[in-house]
């Protein structure tokens, strides 16, 4: 019997692993649609499904990443709060770095970022955030409890929406990586908002 080397043993495992981690994410992500039923989740969500091209999905996630960027600095000069602070300004920080990463993909595989249904949605939330925001009296709360809204919703559009769709291997790698520093951040802003109760 032939003896398979140690390497390909742990490459095998660890593929397997990831395998494993992506299918419970798809069984376990029909739970998070009941949690996440809110007036603020986009109608696409509610509706139907697009099928995205790479394009859509790349603009998707820059949406997703400017919008973030723009709340943090709408807010940030107007938070008491130093957990708020500091949280707002690591949004800033982490999500240009992704963005950079994101738009250097884009540019190395050729992809031309392409609005879609979703990513309209997305933007208009981000909009209405923003506003909200300029306008409130109540910041730190108001910025934290809608981190939390809106890392659930782009936490389930990743999720249901651009790892399904991404054709290009890359682009899914990089989703992956860019779902795992969106669950810390909403678990970060979950325990902040939990504290202000």
């Amino acid at each position: 019997m032939k003896t398979i080397p140690m390497k390909k043993m742990i490459n095998c495992i660890a593929v397997s692993s990831v395998l494993s981690f992506a299918a419970s994410l798809t069984m376990a992500a029909p739970d998070q649609q009941s949690i996440n039923d809110n007036k603020n989740q986009p109608k696409i969500l509610n509706d139907n499904r697009e099928n995205l091209t790479d394009n859509q999905v790349i603009k998707v996630l820059s949406t997703a990443n400017n919008g973030e960027i723009k709340q943090a600095k709408t807010a940030l000069p107007k938070l008491k709060m130093d957990q708020a602070r500091k949280y707002a300004q690591l949004m800033i920080n982490e999500h240009s770095s992704n963005e950079k990463k994101a738009q250097a993909l884009a540019s190395r595989l050729k992809l031309t970022p392409q609005a879609s249904t979703l990513s309209t949605s997305l933007q208009n939330d981000s909009d209405k955030v923003v506003n909200k925001l300029g306008q409130s009296s109540a910041t730190d709360k108001d910025y934290m409890t809608s981190q939390v809204e809106g890392h659930r919703e782009v936490l389930m559009i990743i999720d249901k929406q651009l790892i399904p769709n991404a054709k290009n291997s890359e682009l899914k790698t990089m989703l992956v990586q860019t779902r795992a520093a969106v669950a810390k951040h909403l678990q970060m802003a979950e325990q902040i908002v939990a504290k202000m109760k």
